[in-house]
């Protein structure tokens, strides 16, 4: 069982969904990763679903950031059709290493503060054209929840209201709850949503009986 648990979901906006998401869990880390097909491109669709696929195939192996960013370069020049974002995310014992190429996003939140693992990300070109400039990212992760989310999300959420209430939903069904934060009056939503969070799985403690004598 790996050391780390996640909890994701993809919810369509108005149109067929173009985002996608993975999550790879292996005995000692685990990947995951969010794609935005980007809808004016055409075929954005297939571009995110491309995205996925390369990501899925390299997480077989352990990479550092600089891997990563390597990884999305050559990904970049795969894509037959559209164009897309990515983040894409190893947790282990050795931290976060990561890569991202657009808009979509890697938080850390930790005891109350929210840190933009991607705020030196490169928005466009986009992964599909040929020319994306994918940046690595990397942090320590002992404690604390990771969220990698398109822009469905982090574009909208208002992030008072997420620090406030991250660290209290129920980690089963946050990335569910998380989506209706973003969530219009009407019920819609501005855009497709992923989110992927992740943290370290909690250790249940056990309790220690004594009994006396007299027991």
């Amino acid at each position: 069982m790996s050391p780390y648990e996640t909890t994701s979901v993809t919810v369509a906006g108005e149109r067929a969904c173009q985002d996608r998401l993975a999550v790879l869990e292996f005995p000692d880390r685990v990947v995951v990763a969010v794609a935005d097909g980007a809808g004016g491109s055409g075929g954005g669709d297939e571009a995110a679903e491309t995205v996925i696929r390369e990501v899925s195939a390299a997480a077989s192996e352990s990479h550092d950031a600089e891997s990563w960013a390597k990884i999305l370069g050559q990904i970049d020049c795969r894509i037959g059709s559209g164009e897309s974002t990515c983040v894409a995310a190893e947790v282990s014992d050795d931290g976060i290493q990561g890569a991202s190429v657009g808009d979509s996003s890697a938080w850390l939140v930790h005891d109350g503060e929210l840190f933009d693992l991607t705020r030196d990300q490169i928005r466009k070109p986009l992964l599909g054209s040929a020319a994306a400039h994918p940046v690595g990212f990397s942090s320590t992760f002992s404690r604390g929840v990771l969220i990698l989310s398109t822009d469905g999300f982090s574009k909208y959420v208002k992030r008072e209201l997420f620090l406030k209430e991250v660290n209290w939903l129920d980690f089963s069904v946050l990335a569910r709850k998380l989506v209706e934060m973003v969530r219009l009056p009407s019920g819609q939503l501005w855009d497709d949503v992923s989110i992927v969070a992740c943290r370290r799985r909690p250790t249940v403690g056990r309790k220690r009986y004594t009994l006396s004598e007299g027991d």
